[in-house]
């Protein structure tokens, strides 16, 4: 997505507030006239008037009708261009029959972008109580919604399914992001894909490679789990209230043969040594691990004068193994 180049669609009660340069960009209303979704979904087959006049309201206008204006301590800043929140869900590649989590859906742009997709059904998770009333509303076009008025920071994935791996697509608030992230991680065996809106910074992280300034701790847990990557960039613009910094779209999918938890809270220990001394070579950054670290990197291959980011994950994991595999000889 090209700077300058995305097109913000304020509510009415909001335009006040928006500086004059912004009010050229406003689209009236990018939902009214456009291209009909052919296929909609399960929903409801009763009153079909509703839904048509359901559909003529633009995210702006649901979320002005509902008083819903984004509060800072949430972390809330909402997304009114239709076009973006359906290419998300491209980018997702959500299936028709899938079942499908958003955190966070505050004015319910993204979740209407979802459903038009035909999930099997949609969960979203969401602690503000003002956009409850909105999504019962929606609900009644969309009876395949399901609505969860909670903390996702409290809720387990293995709480919204038995049987089935969930596909999370998220517009994630900027101060719980990387928290949630990093708990689906850790539940793997739930996730079928992760499509997600964080900070850029954040993103370019998750998908750096070895030897760059991004490489870090959530690199190194991200790539282990999963096969990343970075769909597209996102300015400013595309929200309201306008954030100071970038965001990006990253995809991630569980490989097959993800390592159990036992490793990879190994990994987290070892890359907390390693890169809270990311410029000690690993030989210093590692010797709190094992008393032995100089003899397991020399058994691995591993030079012990590198410095954390020249490990790849595939060392970490390594390394993550070979530490139980010697506390458990030496019964440490």
């Amino acid at each position: 997505m090209k700077k300058g180049n995305v097109v913000v669609e304020a509510p009415l009660m909001y335009k006040d507030a928006l500086p004059s340069r912004h009010l050229s960009k406003l689209a009236s209303d990018r939902e009214v006239g456009g291209s009909v979704h052919k296929n909609m979904g399960a929903k409801s087959t009763q009153q079909p008037s509703l839904e048509v006049e359901f559909r003529k309201r633009s995210i702006a206008k649901l979320a002005n009708q509902h008083g819903i204006v984004p509060l800072k301590k949430l972390g809330q800043n909402f997304i009114f261009d239709k076009s973006l929140c359906d290419k998300i869900v491209k980018a997702s590649g959500l299936t028709n029959g899938d079942l499908a989590l958003e955190v966070g859906p505050g004015p319910a742009g993204l979740t209407r972008s979802i459903l038009n997709a035909s999930p099997k059904e949609l969960i979203v998770i969401e602690i503000d109580e003002r956009c409850i009333p909105l999504l019962d509303e929606i609900k009644t076009i969309y009876p395949t919604l399901t609505i969860k008025h909670a903390d996702a920071l409290k809720i387990k994935l293995q709480d919204l399914s038995i049987d089935k791996k969930i596909n999370i697509i998220s517009n994630l608030p900027y101060n719980i992001g990387s928290v949630l992230l990093i708990s689906w991680l850790h539940q793997f065996q739930m996730v079928n894909s992760m499509t997600l809106m964080l900070q850029k910074e954040v993103v370019d992280r998750i998908v750096a490679k070895p030897g760059t300034k991004d490489y870090g701790r959530l690199s190194v847990i991200s790539q282990i789990v999963c096969d990343v990557k970075k769909c597209f960039d996102v300015s400013p613009k595309a929200f309201y209230p306008e954030p100071k910094i970038w965001s990006s779209v990253v995809r991630l999918e569980p490989k097959e043969n993800v390592p159990n938890q036992k490793i990879l809270s190994k990994i987290g220990e070892i890359t907390n040594f390693a890169f809270s001394g990311r410029r000690k070579m690993i030989k210093s950054s590692l010797n709190l691990l094992s008393p032995e670290i100089g003899s397991i990197l020399t058994k691995l291959s591993i030079c012990d004068t590198l410095r954390a980011e020249n490990l790849s994950p595939q060392n970490y994991l390594a390394l993550a193994k070979e530490v139980i595999t010697y506390k458990t000889r030496h019964l440490i």
